[in-house]
């Protein structure tokens, strides 16, 4: 059956300014009346045929494309297991916006239908042959994917990793370190730039210390990879799954450690799902077996989203010396024998796009409530904060990358979700701790089986607060404290240096009423706001009314005292 490209062109021209950009919004669905296309990866090419920029289509099959400059353009879509679709030529002047309807013709691409031959020779290039070529055209579809997240600020990946020490000839476990990482905005495995590992091998071997290194997405996709190995093609069945593999071998001989290993990708769906590596040229001790010297990277992919790397790990010996008597000398001298393997690695627990968890299959969480000590109520806007327990012992500077956090309801509740296994430092933030000057302490909280105990949380006490504020006052429940901060009116900024004159009435035992103080029978105080437009006034009886002159103003604000500590702000015009 053949079907017909529509596309389906609006353009929409308005005032056009230098500052307004041109871009190219629409929807994408397939042709013949067929469903909506999300998750397909878009891409607006100029006239170089160079990517200006990069999407993937919603659950709704819509997208939105600006160009950095008017000028003619075509969109391309990318599906894994799909033909490549590429549109007719856009002409966008300065400040145009084309709302377009695309129709894409189903293409699909069968893996199981070609032809696939072990044979000795090896293609310099992946692109090479038609069969070679059609299944790495799969690959670098789930690649790029990955490499261009590698760009999105927003989007977020927590992560355990461990580095493990495995018994030489069964593998089980000996010793074993884990360590979680929150929110970090870096790929979940990253390796070293491509023209390092060529220039200086793949690991570094010496006798005191070893260091093996992966090629990432960015690596497997580079020039510099494909010039210095070649290529070939098998099929396989891989834990129960038919796969085919994309083969690379080192191409020629250099003095350097080279990888050589297997791109997998599922015949069915065509979908990338692991690159598996063994080490070449490693100098190995006596028992160590080569074929578990390697690396091996399984990809998933986000919801209607990138390729990304989820689990990783790279294995290689350890070696110990052992007297060994020459049979034509009396000296004996020292060999490397093996003693075990270490195997570093990790796995993406969670992914966030900004504060929005996409992916959740063990949620995990830590869940409480904020509170206020001084009233009892709740605190609301409180920004709970959660990060690794070794970063806070460590006194290390707070990473907003690197730390869950979740604001507290209208009842002072929280709920964070999406924290693997292990132990973390929990504290808040909030502006009640700025007037005080003080910062939460970091408690400790251990996650386990994806949940934690219920853990409250609370500003100081009474008794904690008031000495650290007013501290040539001592504490008494008749005596309270106003704290508060100035604000500009337009501006929002706190506000340094603003007069504020409090008064009250000398009778501790008079109601609070709205009556005009007596001017014979006042108290008064006067303060000035911080750098930061913090002030405090001490010392006043709890259970009275406060006259709050702003700047030498004769129209109070009226505050009650009605609790030991009040948060009052003022919002003042310069």
């Amino acid at each position: 059956m053949l079907f017909s490209v529509i596309a389906i062109v609006v353009v929409l021209l308005g005032h056009v300014t230098p500052a307004t950009a041109q871009s190219i919004n629409g929807t994408v669905r397939e042709a013949g009346g067929g469903p909506l296309i999300a998750g397909g990866f878009i891409t607006l090419i100029d006239d170089r045929d160079q990517t200006s920029e990069a999407t993937f289509t919603s659950e709704s099959g819509t997208f939105s494309l600006a160009a950095t400059q008017p000028g003619e353009y075509r969109v391309r879509l990318e599906r894994i297991g799909y033909q490549n679709w590429t549109s007719e030529v856009y002409d966008l002047s300065l400040g145009q916006l084309v709302t377009v309807q695309i129709e894409v013709p189903p293409q699909p691409v069968s893996l199981s239908e070609l032809r696939v031959e072990v044979v000795s020779s090896c293609l310099d290039d992946p692109t090479q042959g038609a069969e070679l070529a059609a299944v790495w055209e799969e690959a670098r579809k789930a690649l790029q994917t990955a490499v261009w997240a590698e760009d999105q600020e927003e989007l977020t990946f927590s992560l355990t990793e461990y580095d493990r020490t495995l018994e030489s000839s069964s593998l089980a476990i000996r010793d074993v370190e884990t360590r979680n990482r929150l929110r970090v905005q870096l790929p979940p495995f990253e390796g070293l730039p491509i023209d390092k590992l060529v220039r200086s091998g793949y690991a570094n071997v010496n006798e005191d210390s070893s260091t093996f290194h992966a090629p990432d997405a960015k690596a497997l996709l580079s020039p510099e990879f494909r010039n210095t190995h070649c290529f070939g093609l098998r099929r396989e069945e891989l834990d129960g799954t038919r796969v085919i593999g994309i083969t690379f071998i080192p191409r020629g001989t250099r003095p350097v450690i080279e990888i050589e290993g297997t791109l997998w990708i599922e015949e069915e769906t065509a979908e990338l799902l692991r690159v598996q590596i063994l080490y070449r040229n490693v100098p190995l001790p006596r028992g160590a077996n080569r074929r578990l010297v390697g690396a091996d990277l399984t990809f998933d992919r986000l919801p209607n989203g990138p390729f990304y790397v989820s689990d990783w790990w790279i294995r290689f010996p350890i070696s110990g010396n052992v007297h060994r008597v020459g049979a034509a000398a009396s000296a004996d001298r020292l060999q490397a024998v093996l003693v075990g393997y270490r195997q570093t690695g990790g796995s993406v627990t969670n992914a966030f796009v900004g504060q929005r968890e996409i992916l959740g299959d063990d949620p995990g969480g830590i869940v409480g409530a904020v509170y206020d000590s001084v009233s009892g109520g709740p605190l609301i806007g409180a920004v709970v904060k959660v990060r690794d327990w070794d970063d806070a012992a460590a006194f290390l500077p707070e990473s907003e990358t690197n730390s869950f956090a979740k604001t507290s309801d209208s009842t002072g509740a929280y709920r964070i979700v999406g924290i693997p296994d292990g132990v973390y430092a929990i504290h808040f933030d909030h502006p009640r701790l700025h007037t005080l000057g003080i910062r939460s302490i970091e408690r400790m909280v251990v996650v386990e089986g994806g949940v934690s105990p219920n853990l409250d949380l609370g500003l100081p006490a009474v008794e904690t607060i008031y000495p650290q504020i007013c501290p040539d006052l001592r504490v008494d429940t008749s005596r309270g404290a106003l704290i508060g901060i100035a604000y500009g009116s337009s501006t929002s900024e706190p506000l340094w240096g603003v007069s504020i004159k409090a008064q009250w009435n000398v009778d501790r035992l008079a109601p609070i009423t709205e009556e005009p103080l007596p001017a014979d029978m006042v108290v008064q105080t006067s303060v000035e706001t911080d750098r930061d437009g913090r002030f405090i006034v001490c010392d006043v009886p709890v259970g009275q009314r406060l006259a709050l002159h702003i700047n030498g103003l004769h129209t109070p604000i009226t505050v009650v005292q009605d609790a030991p500590i009040v948060w009052y702000d003022l919002e003042v015009d310069p």
